[in-house]
């Protein structure tokens, strides 16, 4: 819909040769986010990227949170390396409809999602401190475009994939945790949000934040012997919104560490499930 892409998956992208040729002749192997890299560098070359619904190709997962917590902190450090290589394309339309503000918007929203999330928890206790009905007014409004959005999504998602949705709607639904889906009821229902104490307003306030904390004490839990077990179904309560922000925000750390850039391969397995 904005005419470019983020990022064309390694394991279904093709490339012409022209367009190849169009970069230099090879892949950009850098960073951790090859796939990304020549996503963009097609596109700032003036050549076109398409993305095609209907292609399927066959992937295997990570099976547990732990998996699923390397592959996706690889992702996490390539869009760093990402955003800071092309830091003069965001917002110059002279790069085409990638360098444009909508599409620099979408990017940064997901970018800097975890640092927003502390930001408006410390926005919304700093207001309660100051004026708390002011705070009340602005913790609804945040909430309230969560819930739109949030809905925008999933429903969307659920008509343009009605087999996904069928087996995976819980996953879909729960996508933001439990406490927060409680937390948009209490402020959807207006009495409900006046009545709460302060303590309880509060931990709604923080939990933008704390949730993050969860999520990572979840993946921990998860390597526990005898508890481990438990790691998943309290992951549905955290949220797996919470636990992205959360590998996201690692990501930061292990880029200003200059961390090893390890390739974390997903472990495979080789099973094939029931895809009927």
């Amino acid at each position: 819909m904005l005419g470019a892409q983020a990022c064309l998956a390694g394991g279904a992208q093709l490339l012409r040769r022209e367009s190849l040729e169009a970069i230099g002749g090879e892949i950009d192997t850098s960073s951790l986010a090859e796939d990304t890299f020549t996503t963009f560098n097609v596109q700032l070359a003036g050549k076109r990227v398409v993305f095609e619904p209907h292609a399927i190709v066959w992937a295997e997962e990570p099976k547990d949170i732990a998996g699923l917590w390397k592959q996706r902190l690889r992702w996490g450090r390539g869009n760093v390396q990402v955003t800071l290589r092309y830091r003069h394309t965001w917002f110059h339309r002279g790069n085409g409809k990638l360098g444009g503000v909508s599409f620099a918007l979408i990017w940064f929203a997901v970018f800097l999602m975890p640092a927003l999330m502390v930001l408006s928890s410390a926005s919304l206790v700093t207001l309660f401190v100051l004026d708390r009905d002011v705070s009340l007014d602005a913790f609804r409004s945040l909430w309230a475009l969560n819930l739109i959005t949030y809905a925008f999504v999933t429903l969307s998602a659920f008509a343009q994939d009605t087999t996904a949705a069928r087996r995976s709607w819980l996953e879909a639904v729960t996508f933001p945790g439990l406490i927060s889906l409680a937390i948009i009821v209490a402020t959807t229902v207006s009495p409900l949000l006046e009545r709460l104490p302060d303590w309880l307003l509060l931990f709604a306030y923080v939990w933008l934040s704390a949730s993050m904390l969860a999520a990572y004490l979840v993946r921990k839990l998860e390597g526990i012997r005898g508890v481990g077990r438990l790691a998943r179904p309290l992951l549905y309560v955290v949220g797996y919104g919470p636990l992205l922000c959360t590998i996201t925000a690692a990501a930061y750390v292990a880029e200003m560490r200059h961390a090893e850039m390890r390739w974390e391969k997903t472990e495979k397995t080789g099973a094939v499930g029931d895809m009927a």
